[in-house]
């Protein structure tokens, strides 16, 4: 079977690694990239040699990449005749006008969180509505730490049953390279719940609370989970139900992963493109019970960068029909992305 065609529109902090996962896939092809500048990652891209087909987004700013050295294949128009469908990972409100011109190609689409809600069909979670799904055109991501929220909650579920679920997120305040926010020494509450609760039971009736401070740090979130489940588990088994998920990893304070920092560097120390991780690392030593066994406590980071890149590729597969069920296209994108 012919590999299914993607374009990524949005070569910025998600689409360059939602890229990277596509050329990993065995079932579908990166047909090219767009972007409107030469921003750092076009430049980036071009530099490492990776040779992804470059598209500008708009005729009017081709010769401005252009003269900053970006080899442009062709325009938005000419790519989007070239493919079976679209991941915009545009900036927030960008997609919601690109959606007019992928429903003029009759193409489906894939966008992120940052875009407002009812821009798509159904907000996508594969091990909640991959079903439902199949029949959409356009799909909406989780937020990364809506994305390790839900992981959590559905590997729980499936081996315990959740009744209600607790999440207390300390935010980070921006990426690396959004210097624009610049340096802020304080803790900004937001409102509870906050919009991971809410996105969250677009997909389940567990009941979620989420409650978020944002801290002036760069390098992923951290997440205090609390599940009221409803058959009783020990540490022991928590643990191993999380060994067995590929999308968890456990990670002790003991063996040096003291911080968020340490495994991001962690990461770049072992090679990982970028100091990427797309698991949700989870510290074994928070992994506590109440006296029941009826209550899990856990703390974990969230890889704000790239978690959200195997949801992606799992959607791409929900919407072209590449596989049957939310397991077989999660244990595809997993073999190919390297998550045991």
């Amino acid at each position: 079977m012919a590999k299914k065609r993607i374009a990524v529109v949005g070569y910025g902090t998600i689409g360059e690694r939602v890229a990277d996962g596509i050329v990993e896939q065995d079932d579908m092809e990166l047909t090219g990239v767009v972007d409107v500048a030469p921003t750092l990652p076009v430049r980036a891209v071009v530099e490492s040699g990776k040779n992804y087909p470059i598209y500008c987004a708009l005729p009017e700013k081709r010769k401005e990449m252009e003269k900053a050295g970006i080899p442009i294949k062709g325009l938005l128009a000419d790519l989007l005749k070239e493919v079976d469908i679209v991941v915009d990972a545009t900036s927030p409100g960008i997609g919601a006008k690109n959606k007019e011109i992928y429903m003029k190609y009759r193409l489906p689409a894939i966008f992120q969180a940052g875009e407002k809600r009812g821009i798509a069909d159904n907000i996508f979670y594969p091990m909640a509505n991959y079903d439902e799904c199949q029949k959409s055109k356009y799909l909406q991501m989780f937020s990364c730490n809506t994305t390790g929220i839900a992981r959590q909650i559905f590997t729980c579920d499936g081996a315990f049953g959740v009744k209600e679920a607790f999440c207390a997120i300390v935010r980070r305040s921006a990426d690396i390279s959004e210097t624009h926010k610049g340096p802020v020494d304080a803790l900004l509450p937001s409102e509870v719940p906050s919009h991971q609760a809410l996105d969250f039971s677009s997909v389940s009736s567990i009941h979620v609370v989420t409650a978020v401070v944002t801290a002036p740090v760069c390098h992923g979130h951290a997440t205090m989970m609390v599940f009221e489940i409803k058959r009783k588990a020990t540490k022991e088994k928590v643990i191993e139900v999380f060994q067995k998920e590929p999308r968890i990893r456990l990670f002790r304070l003991k063996d040096g992963f003291i911080s968020t920092s340490h495994i991001f560097d962690y990461n770049r120390d072992r090679g990982a493109s970028r100091g990427d991780m797309y698991e949700v690392p989870v510290w074994e030593e928070t992994i506590y019970l109440d006296k029941e066994g009826m209550r899990i406590y856990s703390t974990n980071m969230i890889p704000q960068e790239a978690i959200v890149v195997p949801e992606n590729i799992d959607a791409i597969r929900c919407l072209l029909g590449l596989e049957e069920t939310g397991a077989k296209a999660m244990a595809h994108t997993n073999k190919f992305l390297g998550m045991k």
